[in-house]
């Protein structure tokens, strides 16, 4: 995360502010090193569909790092106690780059094909969780639940750049 500007123009609160809501972004000091969830929908009413034309639930993984990473073996889960509960094929996600995965309940884990969890999300909130390969490493989570979600309205980290920033 790259974060411009010129202090010289914001006021003492401004910038009490600014720095207040970085330090509280998952991702603000200290972006994980790995693959991590950015973004999910949990009630996909009409925004999106699988190869089946089905509405599916998804979640968006994304890799920060400056090179490919596989993720064969590491795993996703909506339940704390369960964190090997659906894994992943060898598919790779190239450097920046993004996979979507759809939380169907179809169970679909076929390198090369669209990708299906054994779940579905819950639009009241629930834990969700991308776990590394030992099956015990929490990589990143929304715990203990993330917040009831809307209709088509996706859910997710708030990264900003440079771009992004308005003063």
């Amino acid at each position: 995360m790259q974060l411009v500007c010129t202090l010289r123009r914001l006021t003492p609160l401004a910038v009490v502010c600014l720095i207040g809501s970085l330090a509280a972004s998952p991702l603000a000091f200290g972006q994980p090193a790995g693959p991590h969830i950015t973004e999910f929908m949990a009630l996909n009413d009409s925004t999106r569909t699988d190869q089946d034309g089905d509405y599916s639930d998804w979640i968006e993984i994304h890799n920060p790092a400056a090179s490919a990473v596989n993720m064969n073996g590491w795993y996703l889960t909506d339940e704390d106690d369960n964190l090997d509960k659906w894994r992943f094929p060898s598919v790779t996600i190239p450097a920046g780059g993004y996979l979507v995965v759809y939380a169907s309940d179809k169970d679909r884990a076929v390198a090369g094909s669209e990708l299906h969890t054994n779940f579905k999300l819950s639009g009241d909130g629930e834990y969700l969780a991308l776990i590394r390969p030992d099956g015990i490493t929490v990589a990143h989570e929304f715990a203990p639940a993330f917040p009831r979600q809307q209709e088509d309205v996706s859910y997710g980290l708030g990264i900003t750049s440079a771009s992004d920033v308005t003063f």
